[in-house]
C-alpha cells in the first residue's frame, strides 16, 4: 500500500520538533558564547609611576579564569630616584659634609582576587579583596669636608597588609583597556630598620650611637619608638612592628589578549 499524506503527519512532526530543538540549542550556545569575555588576559603598564618619584616602574598582569572572577596581580619593579628631602633629611646626621648619593628605592606586590559585577571579566565595574607586600629603602651616602671619611646610612622599611578595592575597567579599543582602582584601603604591618656607618677612623662610636639616637628620634610618627644599639663598628636602629593604614590609587593601561 502506498503512503497517503496522512500517515506522513507523524514523521514531519518529529522531524518539526528535532529542528526547533537543534535551532534552540544553537542559540542558547550562541549566547552563552557572546557573555564570555572577547578576552581573558590583560598585561599593561601604570604611567604615573614613571612620573613620580616613587622609587618603582608598576607593571599589571590579570587573568580571567571565569566570566565574573580574575586574578589580578601588581609589581612594582624597583627603579632609583632621588630621595624625597622629607626622607633624607629626618635620617641625615647634622654636619656631617657633601651628600654624594641620595637614592630612593620601593617594590611591591599587590596580588587581588576580583569580582566583576556584569559577568564580562576583565571589563567594568569591580570589587576586590587583596593581600600586598611593600619595601622601601634608601642608600644615604655623605662625604666628611675633612676628609675623615664617609658617613652612610642604609634604611630599609616594609611588610604585609590586607585591604579591599573598588575599580573600573573599560576597553579603549579592540586590545587596549584602561584599569582605574579609585579606592583602595588597607591594614599593613610593617618594620623598619636603618644602619648607620661611618669611616672616621676618629670615630667614638659611643658617641656616634647618641648621635644617630638624637636623629631618629626627631622622625615623625616613630621617633619616640626607635633605640640606636651598637653592633661591632655599626649603629643600628630596629622599630617594633607597627599597624599601618594605608590608601591606594592606582591606573594602568593594558593590553587585552
Amino acid at each position: 500500500m502506498r503512503p497517503t499524506f496522512f500517515s506522513t503527519i507523524p514523521a514531519l512532526f518529529f522531524f518539526l520538533l528535532l529542528t526547533t530543538a537543534v535551532s534552540a540549542q544553537n542559540r542558547r550556545y550562541s549566547a552563552k558564547r557572546s557573555s564570555e569575555p572577547e578576552h581573558r588576559f590583560v598585561v599593561g603598564l601604570a604611567p604615573l609611576s614613571l612620573l613620580t618619584p616613587g622609587g618603582k616602574l608598576n607593571l599589571h598582569g590579570e587573568w580571567a579564569y571565569a566570566e565574573n572572577k580574575s586574578l589580578s596581580i601588581l609589581v612594582g619593579v624597583p627603579r632609583g630616584s632621588k630621595a624625597p628631602n622629607w626622607v633624607s633629611n629626618d635620617v641625615s646626621l647634622e654636619g656631617q659634609g657633601a651628600t654624594t648619593t641620595n637614592k630612593f628605592y620601593g617594590f611591591g606586590v599587590t596580588a587581588e582576587n576580583r569580582f566583576y559585577f556584569a559577568n564580562n571579566a576583565p571589563r567594568g565595574f569591580y570589587i576586590a579583596p587583596y593581600a600586598r607586600y611593600n619595601r622601601i629603602w634608601l642608600d644615604h651616602i655623605t662625604e666628611n669636608p675633612e676628609n675623615k671619611g664617609t658617613t652612610t646610612v642604609t634604611g630599609a622599611f616594609g611588610g604585609f597588609g590586607i585591604g579591599g578595592s573598588l575599580g573600573w575597567q573599560f576597553r579603549m579599543g579592540e586590545h587596549m583597556t584602561l584599569d582605574a582602582t579609585f579606592v583602595g584601603v588597607d591594614m599593613k604591618l610593617m618594620r623598619a630598620t636603618l644602619i648607620y656607618e661611618t669611616t672616621d677612623p676618629e670615630n667614638d662610636i659611643a658617641a656616634f650611637r647618641d648621635k644617630v639616637q638624637e636623629t631618629v628620634g626627631d622622625i615623625p610618627l616613630i621617633g619616640s619608638k626607635l633605640v640606636a644599639a651598637i653592633d661591632g663598628d655599626r649603629v643600628k636602629v630596629h622599630s617594633p612592628r607597627l599597624a599601618i593604614p594605608a590608601y591606594r590609587f592606582n591606573l594602568t593601561v593594558n593590553y587585552a589578549f
